[in-house]
């Protein structure tokens, strides 16, 4: 590992130069980074088509399958922090060395996969409770269903606004739990340290995310329509592109922006803590290691 050859430039940026560098990293790196993403999405795009089947039927009033886009909405959401964390740790090795090794970044994933499942899902899913109240005021499970996916979506996004480097801080810097001896860093700790007093900055960052990926979203999805349409002659809005372009878009929206999640760690990180001084220090320590011995 070369703490001070790393191949992006260690400094402040603004949100929109993090934008463009992410683009840049994916060119550069856009076979291992489709390979270590395809890890987790193609699973996960498999399990919600298998999940979502039986609603793949139109909705005979809107003219499109609306339960089914909404539910492999929700789904997505769900698995964005799981799906993307073996592309975010390649990052992270890639950064300093020049091949990452992939049953290294295996071996990480499966030390950080409880925390994930712990932070990740269980304390996003904590609302779903309040739910149940609509439950025992109506019979319909279709009713309960809806609003308790509202509940999860708001939770959520809330998780995303106010922690939004929480899957980089278990998966990079792999802090414990618990703490096991007085004064050790944990992950809660350390994700209160990382984020506390930059709220506004984040909440902005987070809308500015959510306009620019919907309208990435939206160009991608058209684009897979119109290719759809040159290829196979039918240019009406038929079953492929709601249960086939519709994931694939989004997946693709999630992979980019997992990029851009891991550039925006390395800011925030720099911004708060001034890590390119840690890197340089602590890449002259290990070279007059060596040299000593």
């Amino acid at each position: 590992m070369q703490l001070d050859r790393n191949r992006i430039v260690i400094r402040e940026r603004s949100y929109l130069d993090i934008l463009d560098l992410a683009l840049r990293v994916t060119r550069v790196y856009a076979w291992p980074l489709a390979v270590a993403f395809a890890c987790g999405a193609v699973p996960a795009a498999c399990l919600n088509a298998w999940l979502l089947a039986g609603y793949a039927e139109y909705d005979f009033e809107l003219g499109f399958p609306a339960t089914h886009m909404w539910y492999m909405f929700l789904l997505v959401v769900l698995e964005m922090p799981l799906v993307s964390a073996p592309l975010t740790l390649y990052l992270g090795e890639a950064l300093f060395t020049d091949r990452p090794r992939p049953g290294e970044i295996a071996r990480k994933f499966l030390r950080s996969l409880p925390q994930l499942l712990f932070f990740q899902l269980f304390l996003r899913s904590l609302l779903v409770p309040l739910a149940f109240s609509w439950l025992l005021l109506s019979s319909s499970w279709e009713v309960f269903v809806g609003v308790a996916s509202f509940f999860l979506l708001i939770l959520w996004s809330a998780f995303f606004a106010a922690w939004p480097y929480l899957g980089e801080v278990i998966l990079l810097e792999r802090n414990p739990l618990r703490r096991q001896q007085p004064g050790q860093m944990t992950t809660n700790r350390r994700r209160r340290l990382l984020h506390g007093g930059y709220a506004g900055e984040l909440f902005t960052r987070w809308m500015g995310a959510l306009g620019i990926g919907s309208l990435l979203f939206l160009s991608v999805w058209l684009s897979l329509w119109l290719a759809d349409g040159m290829l196979l002659s039918e240019w009406e809005w038929s079953g492929t592109p709601f249960t086939l372009g519709f994931p694939l878009a989004m997946w693709l929206v999630v992979g980019y922006f997992s990029v851009v999640r891991f550039l925006g760690y390395l800011d925030l990180r720099i911004r708060r803590e001034g890590w390119e001084v840690e890197l340089m220090m602590r890449a002259e320590q290990a070279r007059l290691t060596r040299q000593l011995t």
